[in-house]
Protein backbone atom coordinates (compact mmCIF):
# COMPACT_ATOMS: atom_id res chain seq x y z
CA UNK A 1 0.00 0.00 0.00
CA UNK A 2 2.73 2.64 0.59
CA UNK A 3 4.96 1.85 -2.08
CA UNK A 4 2.42 1.86 -4.89
CA UNK A 5 3.86 0.18 -8.04
CA UNK A 6 3.23 -0.10 -10.89
CA UNK A 7 3.72 -3.72 -11.45
CA UNK A 8 4.67 -7.04 -8.94
CA UNK A 9 7.11 -9.28 -9.84
CA UNK A 10 7.41 -13.13 -8.01
CA UNK A 11 9.89 -15.73 -8.54
CA UNK A 12 7.54 -18.11 -9.94
CA UNK A 13 6.95 -19.17 -13.86
CA UNK A 14 3.87 -19.37 -15.39
CA UNK A 15 3.08 -23.19 -15.26
CA UNK A 16 4.04 -23.45 -11.69
CA UNK A 17 1.86 -20.45 -11.04
CA UNK A 18 -1.14 -22.27 -12.47
CA UNK A 19 -0.45 -25.11 -10.62
CA UNK A 20 -0.35 -23.27 -6.93
CA UNK A 21 -3.68 -21.65 -7.56
CA UNK A 22 -5.94 -22.43 -5.48
CA UNK A 23 -9.08 -21.00 -6.88
CA UNK A 24 -11.91 -20.42 -4.51
CA UNK A 25 -15.63 -21.73 -4.96
CA UNK A 26 -17.88 -18.65 -6.66
CA UNK A 27 -14.33 -17.10 -7.74
CA UNK A 28 -14.48 -15.46 -11.35
CA UNK A 29 -11.50 -16.20 -12.79
CA UNK A 30 -11.45 -16.10 -17.10
CA UNK A 31 -8.29 -16.11 -19.04
CA UNK A 32 -6.88 -12.70 -20.46
CA UNK A 33 -8.35 -12.29 -24.47
CA UNK A 34 -4.52 -11.73 -25.65
CA UNK A 35 -4.39 -15.69 -24.09
CA UNK A 36 -7.06 -16.73 -26.43
CA UNK A 37 -7.26 -18.54 -29.97
CA UNK A 38 -9.63 -15.85 -32.15
CA UNK A 39 -11.28 -18.25 -35.03
CA UNK A 40 -13.23 -17.13 -37.41
CA UNK A 41 -16.41 -18.47 -38.39
CA UNK A 42 -18.50 -18.05 -41.68
CA UNK A 43 -22.00 -19.78 -42.28
CA UNK A 44 -23.25 -20.35 -45.93
CA UNK A 45 -25.41 -16.67 -45.71
CA UNK A 46 -22.36 -15.03 -45.38
CA UNK A 47 -22.66 -14.03 -42.49
CA UNK A 48 -19.35 -13.23 -40.33
CA UNK A 49 -18.17 -13.65 -36.60
CA UNK A 50 -15.41 -14.06 -34.70
CA UNK A 51 -14.78 -16.42 -30.91
CA UNK A 52 -12.00 -16.73 -28.72
CA UNK A 53 -11.15 -19.88 -27.38
CA UNK A 54 -8.80 -22.25 -24.64
CA UNK A 55 -5.75 -23.53 -26.96
CA UNK A 56 -4.22 -26.88 -25.96
CA UNK A 57 -0.59 -26.74 -24.57
CA UNK A 58 0.75 -28.30 -28.07
CA UNK A 59 -1.36 -25.96 -30.34
CA UNK A 60 2.04 -23.70 -30.74
CA UNK A 61 3.74 -26.48 -32.56
CA UNK A 62 1.79 -25.06 -35.86
CA UNK A 63 2.37 -21.60 -34.80
CA UNK A 64 1.80 -19.92 -38.58
CA UNK A 65 -0.22 -22.19 -40.07
CA UNK A 66 -3.73 -20.97 -41.34
CA UNK A 67 -5.98 -24.08 -41.03
CA UNK A 68 -9.87 -23.80 -41.85
CA UNK A 69 -12.30 -25.91 -43.17
CA UNK A 70 -15.77 -26.93 -42.84
CA UNK A 71 -17.15 -27.61 -39.24
CA UNK A 72 -18.18 -31.53 -38.66
CA UNK A 73 -20.50 -33.50 -35.79
CA UNK A 74 -20.45 -37.10 -35.83
CA UNK A 75 -24.15 -37.37 -34.12
CA UNK A 76 -23.57 -41.58 -33.50
CA UNK A 77 -20.19 -40.62 -31.95
CA UNK A 78 -20.41 -37.17 -29.89
CA UNK A 79 -17.52 -37.51 -27.97
CA UNK A 80 -15.19 -38.36 -30.31
CA UNK A 81 -13.82 -41.68 -28.33
CA UNK A 82 -14.92 -44.08 -30.92
CA UNK A 83 -13.43 -44.57 -34.09
CA UNK A 84 -14.57 -42.92 -36.93
CA UNK A 85 -16.02 -44.39 -40.27
CA UNK A 86 -15.96 -41.77 -42.77
CA UNK A 87 -13.10 -39.16 -43.94
CA UNK A 88 -12.87 -36.07 -42.77
CA UNK A 89 -10.16 -34.67 -44.74
CA UNK A 90 -9.86 -31.25 -44.92
CA UNK A 91 -12.48 -30.58 -42.03
CA UNK A 92 -12.63 -29.19 -38.47
CA UNK A 93 -14.16 -32.31 -35.88
CA UNK A 94 -16.21 -30.60 -33.34
CA UNK A 95 -17.69 -32.44 -30.45
CA UNK A 96 -18.26 -32.59 -26.99
CA UNK A 97 -16.27 -32.18 -23.65
CA UNK A 98 -15.29 -35.30 -21.67
CA UNK A 99 -17.20 -38.39 -21.89
CA UNK A 100 -21.27 -39.53 -21.19
CA UNK A 101 -20.30 -41.57 -18.10
CA UNK A 102 -16.98 -40.09 -16.66
CA UNK A 103 -14.65 -42.60 -18.68
CA UNK A 104 -10.92 -41.65 -19.60
CA UNK A 105 -11.50 -38.98 -22.30
CA UNK A 106 -8.88 -36.61 -22.96
CA UNK A 107 -8.68 -33.91 -25.41
CA UNK A 108 -5.07 -35.64 -26.62
CA UNK A 109 -6.81 -38.73 -27.18
CA UNK A 110 -9.62 -37.22 -28.98
CA UNK A 111 -6.77 -35.05 -31.05
CA UNK A 112 -5.64 -38.12 -32.02
CA UNK A 113 -8.75 -40.00 -33.16
CA UNK A 114 -9.85 -37.58 -35.28
CA UNK A 115 -6.21 -37.14 -37.23
CA UNK A 116 -6.60 -40.82 -38.42
CA UNK A 117 -9.07 -39.63 -40.51
CA UNK A 118 -8.09 -36.70 -41.74
CA UNK A 119 -9.02 -33.75 -39.61
CA UNK A 120 -6.99 -30.89 -39.65
CA UNK A 121 -8.12 -29.53 -35.73
CA UNK A 122 -10.93 -30.59 -33.38
CA UNK A 123 -12.88 -28.09 -32.01
CA UNK A 124 -14.24 -28.67 -28.21
CA UNK A 125 -17.77 -27.45 -26.55
CA UNK A 126 -16.82 -26.66 -23.36
CA UNK A 127 -19.35 -27.89 -20.35
CA UNK A 128 -18.96 -24.93 -18.27
CA UNK A 129 -20.41 -20.93 -18.95
CA UNK A 130 -16.75 -20.27 -18.70
CA UNK A 131 -13.71 -21.15 -20.84
CA UNK A 132 -11.06 -22.00 -17.96
CA UNK A 133 -7.70 -19.87 -16.83
CA UNK A 134 -5.65 -22.67 -18.42
CA UNK A 135 -4.67 -23.98 -20.99
CA UNK A 136 -6.02 -27.50 -21.80
CA UNK A 137 -4.35 -30.77 -21.89
CA UNK A 138 -2.20 -30.73 -19.30
CA UNK A 139 -3.14 -33.92 -17.83
CA UNK A 140 -0.85 -36.04 -15.13
CA UNK A 141 2.02 -38.72 -15.91
CA UNK A 142 -0.22 -41.95 -15.89
CA UNK A 143 -2.86 -40.20 -17.93
CA UNK A 144 -0.02 -39.02 -20.80
CA UNK A 145 0.96 -42.93 -20.44
CA UNK A 146 -2.71 -44.37 -21.00
CA UNK A 147 -2.83 -42.04 -24.28
CA UNK A 148 0.31 -43.23 -25.16
CA UNK A 149 -0.63 -46.74 -24.91
CA UNK A 150 -4.14 -46.07 -26.67
CA UNK A 151 -2.29 -44.12 -29.60
CA UNK A 152 1.23 -45.74 -29.72
CA UNK A 153 2.85 -42.17 -29.71
CA UNK A 154 4.98 -40.57 -27.54
CA UNK A 155 4.69 -37.05 -29.28
CA UNK A 156 2.28 -34.64 -29.27
CA UNK A 157 -1.28 -35.01 -31.42
CA UNK A 158 -0.52 -33.69 -34.94
CA UNK A 159 -3.74 -31.27 -34.86
CA UNK A 160 -4.31 -28.20 -32.44
CA UNK A 161 -7.40 -28.52 -30.45
CA UNK A 162 -9.66 -25.94 -29.53
CA UNK A 163 -11.85 -25.22 -26.79
CA UNK A 164 -15.06 -23.03 -27.37
CA UNK A 165 -17.24 -21.56 -25.18
CA UNK A 166 -20.66 -23.51 -24.40
CA UNK A 167 -23.10 -21.04 -26.37
CA UNK A 168 -20.81 -20.87 -29.92
CA UNK A 169 -20.07 -24.40 -29.59
CA UNK A 170 -23.91 -25.33 -29.39
CA UNK A 171 -24.65 -23.06 -32.12
CA UNK A 172 -22.10 -24.70 -33.96
CA UNK A 173 -23.66 -27.95 -33.34
CA UNK A 174 -27.18 -26.71 -34.09
CA UNK A 175 -26.35 -25.56 -37.61
CA UNK A 176 -24.20 -29.11 -38.13
CA UNK A 177 -27.38 -30.98 -37.18
CA UNK A 178 -29.57 -29.65 -39.48
CA UNK A 179 -27.83 -31.40 -42.73
CA UNK A 180 -28.53 -28.54 -45.21
CA UNK A 181 -25.78 -26.78 -47.03
CA UNK A 182 -27.27 -23.88 -45.53
CA UNK A 183 -26.39 -24.86 -42.54
CA UNK A 184 -22.73 -25.21 -43.25
CA UNK A 185 -20.27 -23.43 -40.78
CA UNK A 186 -16.84 -22.47 -42.06
CA UNK A 187 -14.02 -21.54 -39.73
CA UNK A 188 -10.63 -19.91 -40.12
CA UNK A 189 -7.66 -19.34 -37.77
CA UNK A 190 -4.26 -18.50 -37.87
CA UNK A 191 -2.13 -20.73 -35.12
CA UNK A 192 -0.84 -18.31 -32.66
CA UNK A 193 2.53 -18.93 -31.04
CA UNK A 194 2.44 -19.74 -27.29
CA UNK A 195 5.69 -19.05 -24.51
CA UNK A 196 3.38 -21.49 -22.34
CA UNK A 197 6.38 -24.50 -21.58
CA UNK A 198 4.60 -27.72 -23.33
CA UNK A 199 6.77 -31.05 -23.38
CA UNK A 200 6.10 -34.07 -24.62
CA UNK A 201 5.76 -37.80 -22.99
CA UNK A 202 9.65 -37.99 -23.69
CA UNK A 203 10.35 -35.45 -21.98
CA UNK A 204 8.24 -35.82 -18.99
CA UNK A 205 9.76 -39.25 -18.46
CA UNK A 206 13.32 -37.96 -18.27
CA UNK A 207 12.51 -34.79 -16.26
CA UNK A 208 10.15 -37.28 -13.63
CA UNK A 209 13.16 -39.80 -13.78
CA UNK A 210 15.84 -36.81 -13.24
CA UNK A 211 13.58 -35.53 -10.14
CA UNK A 212 13.45 -38.71 -8.52
CA UNK A 213 17.26 -39.70 -8.53
CA UNK A 214 18.35 -36.19 -7.93
CA UNK A 215 16.49 -36.26 -4.64
CA UNK A 216 14.61 -33.07 -5.47
CA UNK A 217 10.91 -34.78 -5.91
CA UNK A 218 11.51 -37.24 -2.76
CA UNK A 219 12.11 -33.90 -0.94
CA UNK A 220 9.47 -31.88 -2.23
CA UNK A 221 7.04 -34.86 -2.26
CA UNK A 222 7.78 -35.65 1.51
CA UNK A 223 7.05 -32.24 2.39
CA UNK A 224 4.00 -31.70 0.90
CA UNK A 225 2.62 -34.96 2.29
CA UNK A 226 3.38 -33.21 5.97
CA UNK A 227 1.21 -30.24 4.13
CA UNK A 228 4.09 -27.54 4.35
CA UNK A 229 3.13 -24.74 2.52
CA UNK A 230 6.04 -23.83 -0.11
CA UNK A 231 5.90 -20.58 -1.86
CA UNK A 232 3.04 -19.24 -0.25
CA UNK A 233 4.53 -15.87 -0.31
CA UNK A 234 4.57 -15.47 -4.39
CA UNK A 235 0.99 -17.05 -4.22
CA UNK A 236 0.10 -14.12 -1.47
CA UNK A 237 2.17 -11.55 -3.39
CA UNK A 238 -0.72 -12.43 -6.46
CA UNK A 239 -3.47 -12.12 -4.84
CA UNK A 240 -2.66 -8.54 -3.17
CA UNK A 241 -1.56 -7.42 -6.49
CA UNK A 242 -4.71 -8.60 -7.96
CA UNK A 243 -6.95 -7.10 -5.33
CA UNK A 244 -5.01 -3.17 -6.10
CA UNK A 245 -5.58 -4.02 -10.19
CA UNK A 246 -1.78 -4.20 -10.21
CA UNK A 247 -0.30 -6.65 -13.15
CA UNK A 248 1.32 -9.73 -11.62
CA UNK A 249 4.32 -10.89 -13.64
CA UNK A 250 6.93 -13.90 -13.52
CA UNK A 251 9.88 -13.77 -13.76
CA UNK A 252 11.46 -17.26 -13.08
CA UNK A 253 12.38 -19.89 -15.71
CA UNK A 254 10.08 -22.63 -16.73
CA UNK A 255 11.07 -26.15 -15.96
CA UNK A 256 12.20 -27.02 -19.47
CA UNK A 257 15.09 -24.40 -19.31
CA UNK A 258 15.62 -25.75 -15.85
CA UNK A 259 16.38 -29.07 -16.66
CA UNK A 260 18.03 -27.93 -19.77
CA UNK A 261 20.67 -25.42 -17.91
CA UNK A 262 21.42 -28.79 -15.16
CA UNK A 263 21.96 -30.96 -17.38
CA UNK A 264 24.50 -28.80 -19.55
CA UNK A 265 25.82 -27.61 -16.15
CA UNK A 266 26.85 -31.63 -15.41
CA UNK A 267 28.45 -32.63 -18.57
CA UNK A 268 32.27 -32.81 -17.40
CA UNK A 269 33.62 -31.32 -20.93
CA UNK A 270 36.86 -28.87 -19.92
CA UNK A 271 35.05 -25.80 -19.87
CA UNK A 272 32.60 -26.55 -16.67
CA UNK A 273 35.87 -28.05 -15.20
CA UNK A 274 37.64 -25.29 -15.39
CA UNK A 275 34.42 -23.21 -13.79
CA UNK A 276 34.19 -25.62 -11.01
CA UNK A 277 38.06 -25.21 -9.98
CA UNK A 278 37.31 -21.23 -10.38
CA UNK A 279 34.40 -21.33 -8.61
CA UNK A 280 35.96 -23.14 -5.79
CA UNK A 281 38.90 -21.13 -5.58
CA UNK A 282 36.17 -18.70 -5.01
CA UNK A 283 34.37 -20.06 -2.27
CA UNK A 284 36.28 -18.19 0.36
CA UNK A 285 35.52 -14.59 -0.69
CA UNK A 286 31.70 -16.15 -1.01
CA UNK A 287 32.10 -17.86 2.13
CA UNK A 288 32.77 -14.66 4.17
CA UNK A 289 30.30 -12.67 2.05
CA UNK A 290 27.55 -15.00 3.24
CA UNK A 291 28.91 -15.11 7.02
CA UNK A 292 29.25 -11.21 7.15
CA UNK A 293 27.34 -9.46 4.22
CA UNK A 294 28.19 -6.54 3.18
CA UNK A 295 25.93 -3.58 3.74
CA UNK A 296 22.84 -3.35 1.42
CA UNK A 297 22.83 -7.43 1.15
CA UNK A 298 20.17 -9.54 2.58
CA UNK A 299 21.84 -11.81 5.78
CA UNK A 300 20.67 -14.96 4.06
CA UNK A 301 22.05 -16.58 7.38
CA UNK A 302 20.39 -14.54 9.92
CA UNK A 303 16.95 -15.03 7.85
CA UNK A 304 17.53 -18.44 7.97
CA UNK A 305 17.88 -18.45 11.59
CA UNK A 306 14.71 -16.41 12.23
CA UNK A 307 12.65 -18.46 9.44
CA UNK A 308 13.97 -21.89 11.58
CA UNK A 309 12.97 -20.66 15.43
CA UNK A 310 9.59 -19.77 13.63
CA UNK A 311 9.05 -23.82 12.48
CA UNK A 312 6.26 -25.36 14.17
CA UNK A 313 7.49 -28.77 15.23
CA UNK A 314 5.65 -30.46 12.18
CA UNK A 315 7.31 -28.35 9.62
CA UNK A 316 10.93 -29.46 11.15
CA UNK A 317 10.07 -33.09 11.05
CA UNK A 318 8.89 -32.93 7.42
CA UNK A 319 12.47 -30.95 6.15
CA UNK A 320 14.59 -33.35 8.41
CA UNK A 321 12.87 -36.41 7.11
CA UNK A 322 12.53 -34.87 3.46
CA UNK A 323 16.23 -34.15 3.33
CA UNK A 324 17.08 -37.92 4.98
CA UNK A 325 15.63 -39.83 2.29
CA UNK A 326 16.50 -37.44 -0.61
CA UNK A 327 20.27 -37.18 0.71
CA UNK A 328 19.94 -41.22 1.41
CA UNK A 329 19.20 -41.21 -2.77
CA UNK A 330 21.94 -39.07 -3.93
CA UNK A 331 24.44 -40.75 -1.41
CA UNK A 332 23.80 -44.18 -2.97
CA UNK A 333 23.78 -42.92 -6.77
CA UNK A 334 26.89 -41.24 -6.30
CA UNK A 335 28.07 -44.59 -4.31
CA UNK A 336 27.09 -46.99 -7.53
CA UNK A 337 29.10 -44.23 -10.15
CA UNK A 338 32.17 -44.47 -7.64
CA UNK A 339 32.16 -48.28 -7.72
CA UNK A 340 31.19 -48.35 -11.63
CA UNK A 341 34.71 -46.44 -12.04
CA UNK A 342 36.69 -48.43 -9.42
CA UNK A 343 35.67 -51.86 -10.92
CA UNK A 344 37.11 -50.55 -14.33
CA UNK A 345 40.16 -49.47 -12.79
CA UNK A 346 40.08 -52.88 -10.75
CA UNK A 347 39.88 -55.15 -14.15
CA UNK A 348 42.42 -53.57 -15.88
CA UNK A 349 45.15 -53.99 -12.92
CA UNK A 350 45.14 -49.71 -12.37
CA UNK A 351 43.53 -50.29 -8.75
CA UNK A 352 44.49 -53.06 -6.27
CA UNK A 353 41.93 -54.55 -4.08
CA UNK A 354 42.61 -53.47 -1.09
CA UNK A 355 42.80 -50.25 -2.00
CA UNK A 356 39.31 -50.75 -3.30
CA UNK A 357 37.67 -48.30 -0.75
CA UNK A 358 39.72 -45.97 -0.56
CA UNK A 359 39.21 -45.60 -4.01
CA UNK A 360 35.64 -45.61 -4.11
CA UNK A 361 36.14 -42.62 -1.64
CA UNK A 362 38.20 -40.53 -3.46
CA UNK A 363 36.02 -41.03 -6.11
CA UNK A 364 33.11 -39.79 -4.54
CA UNK A 365 34.86 -36.87 -3.04
CA UNK A 366 36.14 -35.77 -6.88
CA UNK A 367 32.11 -36.52 -7.89
CA UNK A 368 31.06 -33.72 -5.22
CA UNK A 369 33.72 -31.31 -5.78
CA UNK A 370 32.94 -31.52 -9.32
CA UNK A 371 29.19 -30.68 -9.01
CA UNK A 372 28.63 -28.97 -6.22
CA UNK A 373 29.84 -25.23 -7.89
CA UNK A 374 28.22 -26.94 -11.00
CA UNK A 375 24.69 -27.73 -9.35
CA UNK A 376 24.92 -23.92 -7.58
CA UNK A 377 25.65 -22.27 -10.97
CA UNK A 378 22.54 -23.70 -12.70
CA UNK A 379 20.07 -23.64 -9.69
CA UNK A 380 20.81 -20.70 -8.19
CA UNK A 381 23.27 -18.23 -10.13
CA UNK A 382 21.93 -18.70 -13.45
CA UNK A 383 18.12 -18.30 -12.23
CA UNK A 384 19.46 -15.16 -10.54
CA UNK A 385 21.21 -13.78 -14.21
CA UNK A 386 17.04 -15.02 -15.62
CA UNK A 387 15.65 -13.44 -13.37
CA UNK A 388 17.11 -10.17 -13.37
CA UNK A 389 16.60 -9.89 -17.24
CA UNK A 390 12.90 -10.64 -16.90
CA UNK A 391 12.87 -7.72 -14.17
CA UNK A 392 14.72 -5.86 -17.08
CA UNK A 393 12.13 -6.40 -19.70
CA UNK A 394 9.05 -6.24 -17.40
CA UNK A 395 10.16 -3.28 -15.19
CA UNK A 396 10.82 -0.21 -18.41
CA UNK A 397 11.26 2.25 -15.86
CA UNK A 398 8.28 1.50 -13.75
CA UNK A 399 8.27 1.09 -9.93
CA UNK A 400 8.29 -2.46 -9.17
CA UNK A 401 7.69 -4.97 -6.22
CA UNK A 402 9.63 -8.24 -7.14
CA UNK A 403 8.98 -10.78 -4.76
CA UNK A 404 11.71 -13.66 -4.47
CA UNK A 405 13.35 -15.85 -2.12
CA UNK A 406 16.57 -14.93 0.11
CA UNK A 407 18.70 -17.34 -1.89
CA UNK A 408 18.25 -15.53 -4.83
CA UNK A 409 18.01 -11.73 -3.60
CA UNK A 410 21.60 -11.31 -3.48
CA UNK A 411 22.62 -12.48 -6.82
CA UNK A 412 19.62 -10.25 -8.19
CA UNK A 413 20.56 -6.81 -6.33
CA UNK A 414 24.47 -6.97 -7.14
CA UNK A 415 23.72 -7.47 -10.68
CA UNK A 416 20.97 -4.73 -10.41
CA UNK A 417 24.18 -2.30 -8.80
CA UNK A 418 26.78 -3.30 -11.17
CA UNK A 419 24.59 -2.91 -14.54
CA UNK A 420 21.67 -0.67 -13.22
CA UNK A 421 17.54 -1.30 -14.11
Amino acid sequence: DKTVPDITMIELDNERLDRMRDVEDGEAQEPDAKDLQPIGITLADGDNSTILAQRALWNAERHGDTISGDIVFDESNPYGMDKYIDSWDGKIALMCGGSPNGEFAPCALKAFNAARVGAEAVFIINKDSKLPLDRIGGGSLMGDLRVAFNTCSCGFPPIPVMLVPNEEGEKMRKLCRSGTDAGTAHAEMDVLADDFPRRTLRVRLCQACALMFSGIGILYGIIQCFQVEVGAEFLAAETAALARNIPCACIDVDLNRFWSRLGLAVIPHPWNILMSLLSWLAFPRVCFQFLFPPHGNVDVLGSMVLHAISFPFCTWVAFIFAGFCSSFITNHLLELFGFGIEQAGESTGVVAKEDRQVVQTWIMFAIEMYLLPQVYDAVAASRDEAMYLSILKQNRGHRSVVVVGAGHANGILQRARSRGL
